[in-house]
C-alpha cells in the first residue's frame, strides 16, 4: 500500500491542480472567472513562492545541522584535550613533580608554606 506524502500543504496541493487544470483548457477559456493567461502568471508565480519557501528552510536546516556539527567538533576537541592533559600528569613521576614545584618555589611563584605544603603531599604519595 503506498503512502501519500503528507509534507505538502494544502495550499501546494491546489495550486498544482489549478496548474494542471490551466494546461488542459483552451487559452480564451476562463477558469473560475479569471482567463486562462492570468491564471497561469498567478499559478507560475505562486509556485515559485512555494519553492522558494522550501529551499529556505532547506537551507536553515543544513545551517542549524552544520552548527551541530561544529559544537561536537568543538566538544571532542576539548575532551581530547582534557584527556592529554590528564595523561601528562599521571605520566609523571614524584621526581618530576618535585623538579617542577622547586622550579616554581624558585621562580617565586609559590609560597614556601605552600612548597612544603606540596612537597609533603608528594612525599606522602610514594
Amino acid at each position: 500500500m503506498i503512502r501519500a506524502n503528507s509534507r505538502f500543504s494544502l495550499s501546494v496541493k491546489l495550486v498544482v491542480g489549478a496548474l494542471a487544470l490551466i494546461t488542459l483548457t483552451e487559452p480564451a477559456w476562463a477558469i473560475l472567472g479569471v482567463w486562462r493567461r492570468a491564471a497561469v502568471t498567478t499559478a507560475v508565480v505562486s509556485t515559485a513562492v512555494v519553492t522558494s519557501e522550501a529551499a529556505a528552510s532547506q537551507q536553515a536546516a543544513a545551517a542549524a545541522s552544520a552548527q551541530q556539527a561544529a559544537a561536537a567538533s568543538a566538544a571532542s576537541a576539548a575532551s581530547a584535550q582534557q584527556a592529554a592533559a590528564a595523561a601528562q600528569t599521571v605520566q609523571k613521576s614524584p621526581q618530576q613533580k618535585l623538579q617542577e614545584l622547586q622550579s616554581l618555589y624558585d621562580q617565586k611563584l609559590i609560597s614556601a608554606a605552600d612548597y612544603q605544603a606540596a612537597k609533603t603531599k608528594i612525599l606522602n604519595g610514594l
